[in-house]
C-alpha cells in the first residue's frame, strides 16, 4: 500500500493528518489551535512588560553590581550582572540582576542607570531590552499556524462543496 495507512490516509512519516474522507482530522486541528491559544497567550503575558523595558519606561533607579558570571559561547559572551537595584525614590534596595549586561556594563561596585519595568527578578540598563522580539515571535508564531489550519479547512469545503 506504498506506506499509507488505509484507516486514516496518514503517510507512514505522519505528515499528513487526514480522516478516511481525506478531509483535515478535526481533533488534530483542535488540539494544534488549542496550543497556538497557549503559546499566543504566554507571548501576550510577556509583551506589555518587554515593550516597557525596550521602550526605557519604568522606575527610574540605579544598579550596583555585587557579581557578574560570564559565560563564552561560540561567537559571543553572555554576562549575568548580579547586584542590588535602589530607585530614586529612595525605596529600600532590593537584589535583581541586570538583564542584557556585558563585562563592559556590569563593572563590580559602580553605579549604573537602570529601570525597572515591573520584573521580580530583574532590572534594564541604558542599553534597553530587546526581549520584545521574543514576545512578537511567541505572537505571530500562533498566528501562521492558526491561518495555516484555516486555510487547510477552508481548501477541503471548497472541494467538498464543490464535488456535490
Amino acid at each position: 500500500m506504498s506506506g499509507t495507512d488505509r484507516d486514516t490516509g496518514a503517510t507512514a512519516g505522519g505528515r499528513e493528518h487526514r480522516t478516511a474522507s481525506g478531509g483535515p482530522s478535526l481533533p488534530f486541528s483542535l488540539v494544534l489551535l488549542l496550543l497556538a491559544a497557549a503559546v499566543a497567550h504566554i507571548g501576550f503575558t510577556g509583551l506589555d512588560q518587554s515593550l516597557r523595558a525596550a521602550r526605557g519606561e519604568g522606575i527610574p533607579g540605579t544598579f550596583e553590581a555585587v557579581e557578574t558570571t560570564c559565560v563564552r559561547h561560540p561567537g559571543h559572551e553572555s554576562c549575568t550582572c548580579h547586584g542590588t537595584f535602589t530607585a530614586e525614590g529612595g525605596e529600600e534596595p532590593r537584589g535583581v540582576y541586570l538583564h542584557a549586561a556585558g563585562r563592559d556594563t556590569c563593572v563590580e561596585e559602580a553605579e549604573i542607570p537602570a529601570v525597572d519595568a515591573g520584573a521580580d527578578n530583574r532590572v534594564y540598563g541604558p542599553d534597553g531590552s530587546r526581549e520584545w522580539i521574543v514576545s512578537a515571535l511567541l505572537l505571530l508564531a500562533p498566528a501562521a499556524v492558526a491561518g495555516t489550519v484555516a486555510a487547510t479547512w477552508v481548501r477541503h469545503l471548497r472541494r467538498a462543496g464543490s464535488s456535490r
